[in-house]
């Protein structure tokens, strides 16, 4: 029976689609392995610079393959291209899971490696699922259709953290172990990878974005069709989403660490707090069709990103794992809004055939922000502290709201 959402029903193809996000969700976003993956790190022995290395060297390696991505979804198709990506993200984080196992002398390059490995297939699934769901939906739907997938990816991820925080906990008592012991952590991994094999005959029972294409055209008969490139468009977008996703990299990258070594949470608690923050992005998420009519894409994304560096001054400033926890939910909230009203904008700032390249160059900025923040993350935090760091991004995120407002506020919404 079709979804049925502010009285507008989704396709087959776009249920499909909306199930591979949502393993997608639970396993690698807001799930299973933002959860664990540093605490892994930790536990093989690693430190806070290693540590943000890690991360850094992912997002850059997502940076660097987000407009290739976009150009490979072009030339062999959305649909192919994501499943391409949920195959390489497979074999790179399943790899990833069993770095235990690896040598101390040649762990740290088979960490990097396969991390980067994995996080190119995230490139490929989600600068290509931007365009592909812009291609299977109308006007009239698109609002909800975004609004659910924004939801479905935070609840997924609730899903994903609370399993993460209690199967390491199983795994240790039928192993005999501690939790300080990386082997738990590497199982738990393991098995997360293995829920994304799904995604990938969710998508292949899907129809290709071509199918779409006539529709496309008409949904942006106010959009240019002019056949030249709108480079401006696209860098000052592309620049300006650097910044949006600052405060949001440095919270949700370092968050777990913050919690485990900076305040000596327990991961039960670490995990609630994340999974709480999974569950509060889902009703933020779904009320984008409502911000969007009262206010306008534009002026929703300004707000969210504003409230966005709110937060994360209020994290900068008090030192407290409830006072965090709250914050990193309301910034995990704002983000799932401000990511589906940012792609329906930058979307439609452009013509059809110009989408993919929108995507992956936004894509490609923000993969820039979050390496930035992360490796330097690793670096501050020892020198100056976690306020610092939390400071930085929500200085940078605000500076990111001040300029998309400056730029784009004659724009139509």
């Amino acid at each position: 029976m079709p979804i049925l959402f502010s009285n507008v029903h989704f396709s087959r193809d776009v249920r499909l689609y909306l199930m591979a996000n949502a393993l997608f969700g639970f396993v690698l976003f807001g799930g299973i392995y933002p959860l664990l993956y540093n605490l892994y790190l930790l536990r093989l022995g690693y430190n806070t610079q290693f540590v943000g290395l890690a991360n850094a060297t992912g997002a850059l390696c997502f940076a660097l393959s987000s407009l290739p991505s976009g150009m490979l979804g072009g030339h062999w198709g959305s649909r192919f291209t994501m499943v391409v990506g949920i195959c390489v993200s497979v074999v790179g984080f399943g790899l990833l899971s069993q770095a235990e196992l690896i040598s101390s002398g040649t762990r740290d390059y088979f960490i990097l490696i396969s991390y980067s490995l994995g996080v190119v297939g995230i490139a490929l699934f989600i600068v290509n699922g931007t365009p592909y769901l812009m291609g299977i939906t109308g006007p009239v739907e698109r609002d909800p259709v975004f609004a659910v997938q924004a939801a479905l990816m935070p609840f997924s991820g609730f899903v994903g953290s609370m399993l993460g925080g209690v199967v390491p906990d199983y795994l240790a008592g039928v192993l005999d172990v501690s939790l300080a012991e990386p082997v738990v952590y590497r199982y738990t991994l393991f098995i997360g990878v293995l829920c994304l094999i799904p995604a990938i005959f969710a998508l292949l029972a899907t129809q290709d974005v071509r199918v779409g294409r006539k529709r496309e055209a008409e949904d942006n008969s106010g959009v240019s069709n002019a056949p030249a490139l709108p480079l401006a468009a696209i860098v000052i977008t592309a620049l300006i989403s650097v910044l949006h996703v600052a405060g949001e990299a440095a919270a949700r990258t370092f968050f777990n660490v913050y919690m485990d070594e900076g305040l000596n949470i327990s991961l039960s608690l670490i995990s609630v707090q994340l999974a709480a923050g999974q569950l509060l992005a889902v009703p933020a998420a779904l009320s984008l069709p409502f911000f969007s009519a009262r206010f306008g894409i534009r002026r929703t994304v300004v707000l969210v990103t504003v409230v966005t560096a709110l937060f994360l001054f209020f994290m900068a400033l008090v030192s407290n794992w409830i006072v965090a926890g709250i914050c990193l939910m309301g910034i995990m909230a704002m983000a799932s809004l401000r990511r589906s009203a940012f792609a329906i904008f930058h979307q439609e700032l452009v013509p059809v055939r110009w989408r993919t390249a929108m995507s992956g160059a936004t894509a490609m900025m923000s993969g820039v922000g979050y390496s930035a923040m992360a490796l330097g993350g690793g670096y501050m935090i020892p020198v100056a502290g976690y306020s610092s760091l939390f400071l930085t991004g929500a200085v940078l995120t605000g500076l990111g709201a001040f300029l998309f407002w400056i730029c784009f506020r004659r724009g139509k919404d």
